[in-house]
């Protein structure tokens, strides 16, 4: 009798299931599709290739002690992590010092926008560390992620030499000397990307992922390679631009950074996709211009200079980025620091109006070194009405 009602019941599923379903076959390939999702998903979260080296390269030790062991437990990376850490103290007291003060005076943080920005996550975020997407642009390539390959990893102890060199400007002047930055990631450390991946991790974030992007005609960041967008490997095409998906351990959002290898002049730059992608992306949001070369000021940059002013809703800017002159009656403007005139490389990029206006207005304090100037530093965030 059991056996039974135990067939009985077996039958009413069987039937039960083919009706919910169509067949028990269609029921079978919907538990493969599911199935295989999930894999991908949590396959991408666990792969640590990405955060093992940009811990290396920032002088940390990575949680995957066995990819790279050779190099950690190597003399060159002991000496590497002593050195950094040691010019990383100090450095960190005065990066806090920016971000208390910046969430004290810069209401829109969520989207920035960096032009003329190279590699410099490092401000980046002491300035904007609740930004969720952010685009950095330099003229320099994206290059490739050391110890990706038996030559780099061979020659370990030169990359770590060459990233303590390469980011002493930025530490101790706030800002790259372009020219000089070049030829220092030259060879073994080319490009921006392991210097982001550097400063990524020492501002304690984790890298989940990796990809080369490009921008479409619609002025939408698209995969180059969308085949290989979860693959297990650090080998991919990253000299033009990139996106990088991070987070801190204990968020579960993610963030994301897009560096672009661009000329941005008039003449170069396309200025259709590159329109389009300021009114999708940071249409509203916030520019960020520090250390810009006075490019603004000069023949060949008005068309981003109209897009900036056209799209932010916010501008935080030196002297040497976004010009006084340019803002009209529809901004309200903050001044901060001491605008004395550009120091001697810019002797002709004197700005008398704004020399003016900081006369004839509330000036507050700014207690951080910021652009060019070493001793009277400037800034002013000027918002659209």
């Amino acid at each position: 009798m059991k056996l039974k009602i135990i067939f009985v019941l077996f039958l009413i599923i069987a039937v039960f299931a083919v009706n919910c379903n169509g067949t028990s076959t269609d029921k079978k390939e919907i538990k493969e599709t599911v199935v295989v999702k999930e894999i991908q998903a949590i396959d991408t979260f666990s792969y640590q290739g990405f955060n093992t080296i940009a811990r290396v390269l920032a002088g940390r030790m990575p949680e995957d002690t066995m990819f790279l062991s050779d190099i950690v437990a190597s003399s060159a990376f002991k000496s590497h992590k002593n050195t950094f850490n040691n010019i990383w103290a100090p450095h960190k007291e005065n990066l806090d010092v920016i971000t208390k003060w910046s969430k004290q005076n810069i209401t829109e943080q969520d989207t920035v926008f960096y032009p003329f920005g190279g590699p410099d996550f490092n401000y980046l975020e002491a300035f904007f560390p609740d930004s969720k997407l952010c685009m950095l642009i330099g003229l320099e390539k994206g290059g490739v992620i050391p110890f990706s390959d038996e030559v780099s990893i061979n020659n370990a102890s030169a990359i770590l030499n060459m990233v303590n060199f390469s980011v002493q400007s930025n530490l101790n002047w706030s800002f790259f000397r372009t020219i000089s930055m070049r030829k220092d990631l030259a060879g073994y450390l080319e490009g921006t990307l392991p210097i982001i991946m550097m400063f990524m991790s020492r501002h304690d974030y984790d890298i989940v992922n990796i990809n080369p992007v490009f921008l479409n005609n619609q002025g939408l960041f698209e995969y180059a390679d969308k085949d290989n967008i979860y693959a297990y490997s650090v080998q991919k095409d990253f000299n033009d631009s990139y996106e990088i998906i991070y987070k801190k351990p204990d968020e579960s959002e993610m963030r994301k950074l897009y560096y672009f290898s661009m000329d941005v002049s008039d003449n170069v730059v396309n200025k259709q996709s590159f329109s389009l992608m300021m009114a999708n992306y940071f249409n509203g949001k916030t520019t960020f211009l520090k250390a810009a070369s006075y490019l603004l000021d000069m023949t060949g940059f008005d068309f981003i200079k109209g897009e900036i002013l056209n799209n932010s809703k916010e501008i935080v800017t030196g002297p040497s980025g976004m010009q006084h002159r340019f803002f009209d009656d529809s901004w309200n403007i903050d001044y901060y620091g001491n605008y004395v005139g550009p120091i001697r490389l810019f002797y002709d990029r004197q700005q008398n109006d704004l020399k003016d206006a900081y006369k004839n207005n509330d000036v507050k304090e700014l207690p951080f070194k910021f652009d060019y100037h070493q001793t009277h530093c400037s800034l002013i965030i000027a918002r659209k009405n």
